[in-house]
């Protein structure tokens, strides 16, 4: 990646729960995941995580019960929409992916007539739902149509040996079961028209269920039909992928390149 300039900013939304209500099943390394991140943002930025002082990253970190959906969409709008032209843009979310009923208005997007969606802390709780994988593409475009650079990473199911001290047993699966409850069309930050003129975006060569949208680089821990697993590293949790994420962010010596970046978590992933 080009170096950066000075007036260039980072506005970073980390998201990492364990502790969900029930009957979403626990989960044991996302808060940390998000933790190490956040330091790393910290240590390479300078500053002092507001964005204010030494021009270092601008942090909103939600973690368990403040990453309610209202949060995480507020995280959206109120900070990362703050990101100028030039500025970076990223959220991070380590949590559970899941799926929902899609409405029948978007059937025809959906072969599956199944949404892939992230669980916010809230999400299953009465009058709530998941944050649909076109809910976050609106948010997306929000974002990158005043000119800044959107970076996604996520880490969980339907998303798209490095140390000795690796357990290569899952201990937890970032995936919670189907929501089966029928969602109403108006519950969605997004309509038909929306969705169309999102869907028209995409490039010819991605799948037609290819989601989210948006300007954006997207770093998943797995492909939409895959899971994404927790294990034991030095004696607690932590999401695969976003272990070896930053194990290959912290051994790069220069400028990487996102396809560098992701080569080198894969190629570690694999090991």
């Amino acid at each position: 990646m080009a170096a950066a300039r000075s007036s260039k900013k980072l506005h970073a939304l980390l998201v990492g729960i364990d502790r969900y209500r029930r009957p979403v099943p626990p989960l044991y390394g996302c808060v940390h995941d998000i933790e190490v991140f956040a330091d790393y943002l910290r240590r390479r930025g300078g500053g002092d995580g507001n964005g204010d002082v030494g021009g270092g990253p601008s942090l909103r970190v939600l973690t368990d019960a403040q990453a309610t959906r209202d949060a995480v969409i507020a995280g959206f709008r109120e900070h990362l929409g703050r990101a100028r032209e030039g500025d970076v843009a990223l959220f991070y979310y380590a949590g559970h992916g899941s799926q929902e009923q899609a409405p029948p208005e978007f059937w025809h997007l959906e072969p599956d007539r199944l949404d892939e969606t992230l669980v916010c802390y809230d999400s299953r709780d009465e009058g709530q739902f998941d944050l649909a994988d076109k809910e976050l593409a609106k948010l997306i475009d929000e974002v990158s149509a005043r000119g800044a650079h959107v970076v996604v990473i996520l880490d969980c199911c339907h998303s798209g040996s490095g140390t000795r001290n690796l357990d290569l047993q899952p201990t937890a699966v970032r995936r919670s079961p189907t929501d089966l409850r029928p969602r109403p069309l108006d519950s969605f930050l997004v309509g038909p028209g929306d969705v169309e003129r999102l869907a028209a975006t995409r490039s010819l060569a991605e799948s037609p269920t290819s989601w989210p949208v948006g300007r954006h680089i997207l770093l998943a821990a797995c492909r939409d039909e895959e899971e994404a697993a927790e294990h034991r590293v030095d004696g607690r949790s932590r999401g695969a992928f976003s272990y070896f994420l930053g194990r290959a962010l912290e051994s790069a010596t220069g400028p990487l390149t996102y396809r560098d970046l992701f080569s080198r978590t894969a190629a570690l992933l694999r090991a």
